[in-house]
């Protein structure tokens, strides 16, 4: 045995004759191999193996063991498997060489050898063995990467057959096998056609598709992409998770919590594409409003738990009520509205005679009382009717016109139904009338605020108040805000009515200044003041005015404003936040999803809308939907607030979930200032 050059790799050389090993020897030598030489197969097969070698040359024909048996024992170890070995052999027939290549040689050299050009035949086989162990590395690292990914893969034909997968029976498969998509239960069967098509236009046109579909309430998305050479790479993708996150993000954003019935935007949104639809068709579209009677006083007499009971059931019987006639969702919607207002939408040739038979149909359903915890009631609705285009040229007109008729309803007898007409009088007087002394109450100071206490939650201490609006007029008495405000927006008297609210609450904080009372104070404003009026110029004059510093004001906005995306709107809240007041997003979840715009104008405040509050603790549905808000509030870094705690159980809940502050009935109600004073107040006194 020989061996020369201990750092350089490793050559084993098989030869009973001297001077061939020698010559071998001086061979891979000049290729940059040091080698060992062995005079029989039995110890160069024992060298190979004790060693990390890079070539073997063998001898045919040896003592003990030949040529043939050391290759093909060589061959059974799974690290030679890119390992080249040389026969070396005076054989020159074909059978020898079959024999060789039987045995696992990579190539063979034929005696007398020509030893000139020997070493550049090693180089040429070296550097093949050198491609093949790349190519081998390479491809173990891919299958380790396929299988570390949880996305499925396959590459076919522009006829589906599978010509790779480390998917298939656990192996990859080989053309031959000449497998489908569909013969390997892939794809579900009604959507093979499906797959199908889009992976032969995809292998034509090289544009990439995709295909969703869902099985056993697993969704999945194939993604189809053509490579050089004309086969198309199918990836399938368990798209449950993003699915169930998009399904809950649609909800959040266009479905009703309480009810599970579509929103006011999602009503909008579709009615525009009716009127739409039926001005191509020449057909026309009814709006029903329906409004519930008498839910008030369920909540007053009964709390809220049992009036959304009851406007639950109210929901679910008119849902199947106006499902009799019919199902197409882009011809027949019901809506809640907002608060116990509901709308039906329906587009047809015949729309005024259907949506009275609607009408008149959700107006008999509700003769029988609606029965909840052992209680009759009876929630007998005012209907209203109005027709595009008949009515109004666009969505809010016909939805105002219909609440009109909703109102001339309300007029009349119990249960009856009202068509708009031009006609209608009586409810614009009263609105009129009711307008002017607003716009008095307004001028002349004679409108109040009440004040809502906010408390911190892990010390339930008094951290600021809401200011609320509130007017009783001499002849009307205590008119609601939901009322007066939709009066205010109407008329342009909203501009005014924010400025008083702002003056007044100014003046309040530096009553309570001058007592030792720093009370941080949120104050709600209207759409129309942010988008027509200049908020930030009026807290700042009155701000002045009063003595007291911006810091100490909030100014609470609608998510609504943000889904506007205006520019008018941005340019407010910035000026308003340079004063260095706050800003909270109010009632946050219901109505519009500013989700997608939180991010653009992020305020310092979410609130958590009471609906979603409501029973929190023993609701899976609003258990979820708060804490997505109270996620996303920590995720934003922002202060979570919820409205309406009524009940220990909610407040528990939130306390447990990390909310930061609460109002509520169960806490506190609104109260005058002199109330407040006394009961939270005195003991805060700042010296």
């Amino acid at each position: 045995m020989t061996s020369s050059g201990q750092s350089l790799p490793l050559a084993i050389i098989a030869d009973d004759e001297d001077l061939g090993r020698v010559l071998l020897a001086e061979s891979v030598a000049e290729v940059g191999l040091r080698s060992m030489s062995f005079s029989n197969g039995t110890d160069a097969l024992n060298a190979a193996l004790a060693n990390e070698v890079m070539i073997v040359l063998l001898d045919v024909d040896m003592p003990g063991m030949n040529g043939f048996e050391v290759c093909r024992r060589l061959r059974a170890e799974p690290h030679f498997a890119n390992v080249p070995i040389v026969m070396v052999t005076g054989h020159e027939d074909s059978r020898a060489i079959a024999s060789a290549f039987d045995a696992g040689a990579t190539d063979f050299v034929a005696k007398p050898v020509n030893w000139t050009l020997l070493p550049k035949r090693l180089e040429y086989i070296l550097r093949n063995a050198a491609s093949a162990r790349s190519l081998s590395e390479r491809m173990v690292q891919v299958r380790t990467l396929v299988d570390a990914i949880p996305d499925t893969l396959w590459v076919v034909d522009a006829d589906g057959r599978i010509q790779w997968s480390p998917h298939v029976d656990g192996h990859v498969t080989s053309p031959d096998e000449a497998l489908t998509l569909d013969s390997v239960d892939v794809v579900p069967p009604k959507y093979v056609s499906q797959a199908l098509d889009a992976i032969s236009l995809t292998a034509h046109d090289g544009v990439q598709r995709k295909l969703e579909y869902r099985e056993d309430r697993v969704s999945y998305e194939m993604r189809f992409t053509r490579r050089e050479g004309g086969d198309v790479v199918v990836v399938r993708q368990d798209t449950t998770e993003r699915t169930v996150a998009a399904e809950r993000i649609e909800r959040l954003a266009y479905f009703d919590a309480l009810t599970g019935l579509p929103n006011r935007q999602r009503c909008i949104e579709v009615s525009e594409r009716m009127f739409a639809a039926a001005s191509s068709a020449n057909e026309c579209v009814a709006v029903v409003c329906v409004d519930i009677n008498g839910l008030k006083r369920v909540n007053d007499t009964f709390g809220h738990s049992t009036g959304d009971a009851v406007l639950r059931a109210f929901a679910a019987r008119l849902q199947r009520t106006v499902e009799q006639f019919g199902s197409d969702a882009e011809r027949l919607m019901i809506a809640r509205f907002g608060g116990d207002e509901f709308i039906v939408v329906l587009r047809h040739a015949s729309a005024r005679s259907l949506g009275m038979q609607v009408a008149n149909a959700c107006s008999h359903a509700f003769r029988q009382p609606i029965t909840q915890d052992s209680l009759e009631f009876y929630a007998v609705p005012s209907i209203g009717l109005a027709v595009y285009p008949d009515d109004g040229p666009d969505v809010s007109t016909v939805l105002k016109n219909a609440d009109s008729a909703m109102y001339q309803s309300r007029a009349g007898s119990t249960g009856t139904v009202a068509s708009y007409t031009a006609a209608m009088s009586s409810r614009m007087r009263d609105w009129l009338e009711l307008e002017g002394r607003l716009r008095r109450a307004v001028h002349n100071d004679l409108l109040d605020l009440v004040y809502q206490p906010k408390f911190r939650l892990d010390t339930q201490q008094l951290v600021g108040v809401e200011a609320l609006l509130r007017w009783r007029d001499d002849e009307y008495g205590d008119v609601s805000p939901v009322r007066f405000v939709e009066i205010a927006e109407d008329s342009g008297l909203i501009l005014d009515m924010s400025s008083w609210v702002v003056r007044a609450a100014c003046r309040q904080l530096r009553k309570w200044l001058d007592q030792g009372f720093v009370v941080p104070m949120a104050i709600n404003c209207s759409p129309k003041e942010l988008l027509h009026g200049d908020p930030a110029r009026v807290v700042q004059s009155e701000a002045a005015a009063a003595g007291v510093p911006t810091s100490l004001i909030e100014i609470e906005i609608t998510e609504s404003l943000l889904v506007r995306d205006s520019a008018r709107v941005q340019q407010a809240l910035q000026q308003l936040r340079q004063l260095g007041c706050r800003i909270a997003l109010d009632d946050f979840g219901t109505g519009y999803s500013s989700l997608a715009y939180i991010t653009r104008f992020p305020p310092d405040r979410i609130k958590i809308d009471k609906a979603f509050v409501r029973d929190v603790d023993r609701s899976a549905g609003n258990a979820a939907i708060a804490n997505a808000i109270l996620s996303l509030a920590t995720s934003l870094n922002l202060t979570a607030t919820a409205e309406g705690v009524e009940r220990p159980g909610e407040l528990e809940w939130l306390r447990s979930r990390g909310c930061h502050e609460v109002q509520g009935f169960l806490l506190a109600r609104p109260m005058i200032a002199s109330d407040l004073e006394a009961q939270y107040l005195r003991g805060r006194r700042q010296e």
